[in-house]
């Protein structure tokens, strides 16, 4: 079920690249809603958690449907352009039609496949609708409560928790990434203009491929989604708190936007490199390898003589785990000795974890 774009017709005009700061606080907000997600975030969330007082805490969990998993599409770009101020990305909020402010709303909420119905219109509608969202949970169905009772009073109240959290811990925390993503969008802007769309569009992850025909870009992803952009504006929004996950959303009412991770000094293995070492490792000759590895530098001949395998067994097996990034071979003199990479090693269960969350 992966998320499926098809090009034809697009131009490289369509393809817009900019900053967010209300999707940058998305971000923030669903690892902090989900933190065994954000491996790589912890040191971060742990001071902001540590912070939080717990009045907002209280709040951000109520809210939370909003930005734990469907996120919601009211916090990444819906207009142009890019690049505004976090005032400016609430006021357009703020001003939204309240009966598509309500309804955008309502599909976060519950988080599902629902007919949402005319929330503002029909008595019925709001009634069967908040009873969806209470077979999901209790806090979606007071959730949803809210929002049908008072939307203008539910909008009043998001955008105060928003502010809240900006003068907490946002403010300061984008104004540490902020010039990170500029130059990342200037980065994406300059591949815009050089490459296909398709290959453009697939830069924004590893765990991308092009087609052909149609020209197609292909997300690896578990949702499931086909669209095609043809005269339609794709927003393009880096992200250093999204990571791993990169979110497509193609909703009638708004351009597509594609929310990515900002590309940095940690790099996502793809999932063939994932399968590809484990694998390696589920072969039992090669685990008997490692065993030898992990303790001390060995040379070739000195696995050989405690496995019990020849000196080309040790050697096929060896290229493997080195060709995997398993292994690193440092010459001395005219001997070679190998020790397990340990970093990369202890590290593949969060790859794994990674793979399957993204």
């Amino acid at each position: 079920m992966p998320v499926v774009l098809t090009l034809t017709g697009v131009r490289p005009a369509d393809l817009v690249a900019g900053v967010s700061p209300l999707a940058e606080l998305l971000a923030c907000l669903h690892s902090i809603a989900e933190p065994e997600h954000h491996f790589e975030a912890r040191p971060w969330l742990s001071r902001v958690r540590a912070d939080l007082p717990a009045d907002l805490q209280s709040r951000l969990n109520t809210y939370a449907p909003l930005w734990a998993r469907r996120r919601c599409r009211l916090l990444l770009p819906f207009a142009l352009p890019l690049g505004q101020s976090f005032d400016e990305e609430l006021r357009r909020i703020a001003e939204l039609p309240l009966d598509l402010f309500t309804g955008t709303v309502a599909e976060a909420i519950h988080g599902g496949m629902v007919e949402i119905g005319d929330l503002l219109g029909s008595a019925a509608a709001r009634d069967s609708y908040v009873a969806s969202c209470e077979r999901r949970s209790f806090g979606r169905g007071e959730l949803a409560r809210h929002l049908v009772s008072d939307p203008s009073g539910f909008r009043a109240d998001l955008l105060d928790l928003l502010r809240a959290c900006a003068g907490s811990f946002f403010a300061e925390e984008w104004a540490r990434v902020a010039h990170r993503l500029e130059t990342e969008c200037a980065a994406v802007r300059a591949r815009v203009g050089a490459l296909p769309v398709a290959e453009a569009l697939a830069s924004l992850s590893q765990n991308a491929t092009v087609r052909a025909e149609p020209p197609t870009v292909v997300f690896d992803k578990l949702q499931p989604l086909h669209a095609d952009l043809r005269g339609r504006r794709c927003l393009l929004v880096p992200s250093v708190h999204a990571r791993p996950h990169l979110i497509v959303k193609v909703d009638p009412a708004f351009p597509v936007v594609v929310h990515f991770p900002a590309s940095g000094p940690s790099t996502q293995d793809t999932l063939a490199q994932v399968r590809e070492r484990l694998a390696i490792l589920a072969d039992p000759a090669r685990l008997s390898l490692c065993r030898h590895l992990v303790n001390e530098p060995i040379t070739t001949s000195d696995l050989a003589a405690r496995t019990g395998m020849t000196l080309p067994q040790v050697s096929r097996h060896l290229t493997r785990l080195r060709d995997a990034g398993l292994l690193v071979s440092v010459r001395d003199g005219r001997m070679i000795h190998h020790r397990l990479n340990l970093q990369r090693l202890m590290h593949l269960g969060v790859d794994v974890l990674t793979t399957i969350i993204r």
